[in-house]
């Protein structure tokens, strides 16, 4: 379903053997020339001018003419036909061609080219037979576009139910930790992680004045206890990037290290954690930044707009746990304020009425 190139080496090989030609080729159009994608029978000195020529629609060829007007080309010889110029005709001996468009709905996909040594038209028969192999590969190109869409509609629907499940997740996770910010955490760097190809994550807090390790997952070999030793730190601009997003509170998207301007303790410690692209997104929380989640890769390249746009969701969500701890706390303590306060208005109520009764 995904690999076409069997169809089109059978076609060209059963057009040749069918239709008692010498040889076949079968080009692909990419929107404006025609490249080589099947042969039978060519030699190599041939096919390797045909793949350094790409063919343009036009009239110097019997491929070229079929792509340009979208029909059957049949001539008888080649050496008669003064507009026929292409310059395979140095390399190989042609007389008798015959070229048929790969069409589906008016739309040019290549062309089938079947051709002999000697003057020897074709016959309608053949020519029929070499129209339904067009047919056949059309088919088969329209097939392979479809299931290739179709999976790539899958993997981004799957994509979009592993995120949402991860979001799910996580909010289950803060409802169930109101005192305690630390399982929310870990179920973000766990699921930063997977969801963005089994990186490093990593989650900091800031304090005001440093930058805290507040979780970590699936570190690179010797990451971990080098990552533990690199924080607390304050957060300079030239430093580490995490540091950068919440200094510029925006998001950092690094797709190589080596190109960054970075202090020397910072390049140092990036080398020996193997650090070579990372994306860091802060925790807002009323327009200051507390806090960075970050996903990073030992190898140069970029993250996707949807890991960003996922990286920038457990970032809200854990601006939400922090401030539902917070809030829990600050309300615990106000209950214990009152408590203590009714307790005090109770004794002094007890002692006025003991001094009542005790005139």
């Amino acid at each position: 379903a995904f690999d076409i190139q069997p169809v089109f080496d059978a076609l060209v090989e059963n057009a040749v053997k069918l239709c008692e030609a010498k040889q076949g080729n079968l080009f692909r159009f990419d929107g404006e020339r025609l490249h080589i994608a099947a042969t039978h029978n060519v030699p190599s000195r041939a096919r390797e001018y045909l793949e350094q020529h790409p063919i343009t629609p036009g009239r110097h060829t019997a491929t070229a003419r079929a792509a340009l007007q979208r029909r059957t080309i049949h001539i008888h010889d080649v050496l008669d036909d003064p507009e026929y110029t292409f310059g395979v005709l140095q390399v190989e001996q042609v007389r008798s061609v015959l070229a048929i468009p790969i069409l589906r709905v008016d739309q040019l996909f290549g062309v089938i080219l079947i051709y002999r040594h000697e003057v020897r038209p074709f016959s309608e028969g053949q020519i029929a037979l070499m129209e339904t192999f067009a047919d056949q590969a059309a088919i088969a190109i329209e097939n392979v576009r479809l299931f290739t869409e179709l999976e790539a509609k899958n993997a981004s629907l799957t994509e979009s139910l592993e995120q949402q499940t991860a979001t799910s997740e996580i909010l289950r996770v803060i409802s169930q930790s109101p005192t305690d910010v630390q399982p929310v955490f870990d179920a973000i760097v766990r699921s930063a992680s997977r969801l963005c190809g089994g990186e490093y994550a990593i989650v900091t807090r800031y304090d005001g004045q440093l930058l805290h390790l507040g979780a970590q997952h699936n570190p690179r070999p010797g990451a971990a206890p080098d990552t533990v030793r690199f924080f607390p730190q304050s957060p300079q601009r030239d430093g580490a990037i995490v540091a950068r997003a919440l200094v510029d509170a925006a998001v950092i998207h690094v797709q190589d290290v080596e190109a960054e301007a970075l202090t020397p303790a910072v390049r140092q410690f990036y080398d020996r954690i193997s650090l070579r692209a990372a994306l860091a997104v802060p925790m807002i929380h009323e327009g200051r930044p507390i806090g960075v989640v970050s996903v990073s890769r030992a190898t140069p390249g970029a993250f996707s707009p949807s890991q960003i746009d996922l990286l920038r969701t457990f970032a809200d969500q854990a601006v939400i746990a922090i401030q539902n701890v917070r809030l829990f706390t600050e309300l615990e303590a106000r209950n214990s304020e009152l408590r203590v306060s009714l307790e005090q208005q109770t004794a002094t109520s007890e002692l006025l009425k003991v001094i009542g009764r005790s005139t």
